[in-house]
């Protein structure tokens, strides 16, 4: 009865938590794409009516968005029904741009929530509490903010969750299935937002290591294989390379270029700098996403040995280390324009997850208090958010304040 009632809910959520305006530079870019292969049956987006964006690439007397292609693959699946029946992509409130956002944001938001609740009942925590933790993670986390908008993160966050809940349905079971569905959705991350990589590697290291079959271990590498395989060649093809265009400094040199530089790696005090800033900045991670000091903690005590989750909690620990210190050495637009700390979204899913374990966690009426109170806050940072993901740092520096600055712009007017 939970289940139907959770099922329910989330899809009236989802339909009106979709924010369907094309106005910054990273959703124009990617729908860029989108438009460009349904309409014009080309990659380059040189005849997009979002080619005003900023974020693209000159590749051989053309240009391309400098997004991942694979979550505007994904939208073109959509858009190809919606554009034969006359509904088109434009800027601002758009409904062809409400449903790409409804079927591939918010389908794959709805499918992390309900694998979220499962794992609750993998990990065999009573029925009550299962439910009160998946309602945490569905209102009070980031994760609800991003899948307002079209952006890799969200893709990533849900997939990651998928990935990490069939890994533990399968690991111990006699199916290709579980094993098969989570190396595809771990490489679907991967494809989507590619330092998220990372974990498709840790856990296939897992898988490899383990006592698998080898039939399901092919099952895993393969299925994970296939999405990371075509984004990489989908960048081949593109610009001659597998690595992003944004590392090619000669494909971002045209008139009115805002990324002369390309990408660059930043010096070690610099790194410093945006690593801590990245947590206690603006758009600090903590101040957005705070109950990750208390689940943090937790995961970091199932890295014992003794541990019910010891290797997989190490995995996580090891890739999102690694996934931080790649955007603190290489960014030089720390968490650039976004409603906290963007880039750590796909890392929210995974560390509330940890839940499981909170009432072990909780030893007095303080604790408890303490707890309810940052679920609370962090449900209401979230829904402020859902005023515009992509936080406009020229209304303010601050995040929530922007937005909360933009919704009384948008009450007066």
């Amino acid at each position: 009865m939970h289940l139907k009632k959770l099922i329910f809910l989330l899809i009236m959520i989802s339909l009106v938590t979709v924010n369907p305006r094309i106005n910054g530079w990273n959703e124009a870019s990617r729908m860029a794409t989108t438009q460009s292969l349904i309409e014009y049956g080309e990659l380059n987006i040189d005849q997009s009516d979002f080619l005003i964006t900023g974020d693209k690439v000159f590749i051989n007397g053309k240009f391309y968005s400098d997004k991942p292609v694979t979550p505007s693959m994904l939208a073109a699946l959509v858009y190809l029904p919606l554009y034969q029946i006359g509904v088109e992509l434009d800027y601002n409130w758009n409904l062809a741009y409400y449903f790409i956002i409804l079927v591939v944001i918010k389908s794959l938001w709805i499918l992390s929530v309900l694998a979220f609740y499962r794992l609750m009942e993998h990990f065999n925590v009573p029925e009550n509490r299962r439910l009160n933790h998946t309602l945490v993670y569905t209102f009070a986390s980031q994760a609800l903010t991003w899948s307002a908008t079209f952006n890799n993160h969200s893709i990533a966050a849900s997939s990651l969750l998928l990935g990490f809940a069939y890994y533990m349905f399968g690991k111990d079971k006699d199916t290709k299935k579980d094993l098969l569905l989570s190396g595809f959705f771990f490489g679907l991350a991967a494809a989507s937002d590619l330092p998220t990589g990372l974990f498709l590697v840790g856990f296939g290291w897992l898988v490899l290591r383990s006592s698998i079959p080898s039939r399901r271990k092919w099952a895993f590498i393969i299925a994970g294989i296939i999405p990371l395989g075509f984004h990489l060649g989908m960048n081949y093809y593109i610009a001659g390379t597998f690595l992003p265009p944004q590392f090619t400094h000669e494909f971002m040199q045209y008139a009115g270029s805002h990324w002369q530089s390309g990408i660059q790696t930043n010096g070690p005090l610099l790194i410093i700098r945006n690593f801590l800033f990245s947590f206690v900045g603006p758009q600090g991670f903590i101040w957005y996403s705070p109950l990750v000091l208390i689940l943090g903690s937790i995961l970091v005590k199932q890295m014992r040995k003794d541990a019910e989750l010891a290797a997989e909690s190490m995995v996580i620990v090891i890739s999102a280390v690694l996934l931080i210190f790649v955007y603190s050495t290489l960014t030089q637009n720390l968490g650039g324009w976004g409603y906290g700390m963007r880039w750590f979204v796909p890392l929210i899913p995974l560390l509330y997850v940890y839940q499981f374990r909170i009432d072990q966690m909780i030893k007095s009426k303080l604790q408890s208090r303490i707890y309810v109170g940052l679920v609370i806050y962090s449900g209401i940072i979230a829904v402020i958010g859902l005023i515009n993901p992509w936080s406009n740092p020229e209304v303010h520096s601050i995040p929530i304040v922007a937005n909360m600055l933009q919704l009384t712009q948008f009450l007066i007017n």
